[in-house]
């Protein structure tokens, strides 16, 4: 049995850098991998090229997604159709003007990136000579890509989507076609039971079932460690305006009476606003010292908390799904803290592993619970250190998680094969 695997950009370098986690076990129940990376430029996909040189597995291919203008001006009538009558529910619905023209905006962008996927589809199937009935089609993302396999004619074994955050919640963002996609996919598996809920609720269905992600640690880990002087906080992502990483900054200036060392990993649009802030804020308290990193690879980023004896790990998003980076530190037996936003909550256990902060919390907040753990007593605070690293081994070793997805997606093919076969199909 094939896959086709559909990401926004993956296994470009920095493009869904965590789906190369699952990768491995894919390969391990699937002849062959296909992988069609289409990442979104403002209107167009971004012509990714050469993505077979980033493969990751020899039974991975990688598709260069193309288009000409011919496939940019001609869009079929049925997705014309159905942006029409979404663009409709938009306006009518009862919802700020802001939110209405995201909305017009979103869909005007999905058809362009919805047509020009389901083409590079198309091309995929049959320059590879794949046989529809022996695939399965795998959206990463449950958004335009998701859409896409929707609207795909072809009899597949299988239509699957993940969900995350903000693909998910039209409360964070608007969400066209969701019903249209949720009828016509087979299941989704959303990263929190937060997501799985939301879904089956928001559309009655109960398609969405969870499926949490995973990370992996071969690393001997010592729940036993001491706190480091100065007291070491690391933070992990995008700097972009969800994640609210300036938080973090104005938290650190409230403390005065002891010493920090923070460091923060990732980059994005934000990135030279927030070092700048950082020294606006910062670099004039003698007792907290900062450090940028920019962008990193996932296994660099498990070798420096293999190597820094790290104290805290800090999120500050206005939204998530449920976040990897967490998972990460948690397999380290770092304590977390951070904001109870979408599944947040599933992961931080207040009190026990981490403490969670409220969606719009005040800078004094922040700074005294990171005192809380510079205050704590030494067993207490290991306390929360093995608790963080059991949360990790329960419900986020990438082993475990990986394995029962794959195992979940090939039982579902062949029962819905099986049940074809049966009514003569």
């Amino acid at each position: 049995m094939n896959l086709i695997l559909l990401t926004i950009g993956y296994p470009h370098p920095k493009r869904d850098v965590f789906v190369g986690n699952e990768i491995d076990f894919l390969c391990k129940a699937f002849d062959t991998i296909y992988i069609l990376p289409v990442q979104a430029g403002k209107i167009l996909p971004k012509k990714l090229k050469n993505g077979d040189k980033y493969k990751p597995h020899e039974k991975v291919k990688v598709w260069d997604v193309e288009y000409t203008i011919k496939d940019v001006l001609f869009i079929s009538p049925r997705l014309i159709g159905l942006a029409i009558k979404e663009a409709f529910k938009a306006v009518f619905q009862k919802s700020t003007i802001r939110y209405k023209i995201l909305y017009l905006w979103m869909i005007f962008r999905w058809i362009f990136l919805t047509s020009i996927t389901l083409k590079n589809l198309s091309k995929l199937f049959e320059k590879e000579g794949i046989d529809p009935k022996d695939t399965v089609l795998y959206s990463y993302w449950f958004h335009f890509l998701a859409f896409a396999i929707s609207l795909f004619k072809k009899p597949v074994a299988l239509k699957i989507s993940r969900a995350h955050g903000s693909d998910l919640y039209r409360e964070l963002y608007p969400q066209p076609c969701k019903e249209f996609i949720i009828n016509r996919i087979d299941k989704v598996f959303t990263c929190s039971k937060m997501g799985a809920d939301y879904i089956n609720k928001k559309y009655n269905t109960d398609k969405a079932v969870v499926s949490y992600l995973g990370t992996f640690n071969d690393y001997e880990i010592n729940l036993n460690k001491k706190r480091s002087k100065p007291f070491k906080i690391v933070s992990c992502a995008r700097v972009v305006s969800v994640k609210r990483v300036e938080k973090i900054i104005d938290g650190l200036e409230k403390i005065t009476d002891y010493e920090i060392s923070w460091i923060h990993i990732g980059d994005g649009d934000l990135f030279g606003n927030i070092k700048n802030y950082a020294d606006e804020k910062l670099s004039k308290k003698e007792n907290i010292s900062y450090n940028f990193l920019g962008f990193m690879p996932n296994d660099r980023i498990t070798e420096l908390y293999a190597k820094e004896n790290f104290n805290l790990f800090v999120n500050t998003s206005s939204s998530e799904g449920l976040p990897v980076s967490i998972m990460e530190a948690m397999s380290f037996g770092i304590p977390v803290v951070a904001t109870d936003v979408g599944g947040v909550r599933e992961i931080v256990k207040d009190g026990s592993n981490g403490y969670l902060l409220e969606k719009d919390f005040s800078a004094d907040r922040l700074s005294s619970l990171i005192k809380r753990f510079i205050e704590m007593p030494e067993i207490e605070y290991q306390r929360f250190c093995i608790e963080a690293r059991k949360t990790w081994e329960e419900k986020f070793n990438a082993q475990k998680a990986y394995e029962e997805f794959v195992n979940t997606v090939i039982k579902l093919a062949q029962s819905k094969k099986g049940a074809g076969l049966k009514h003569g199909k």
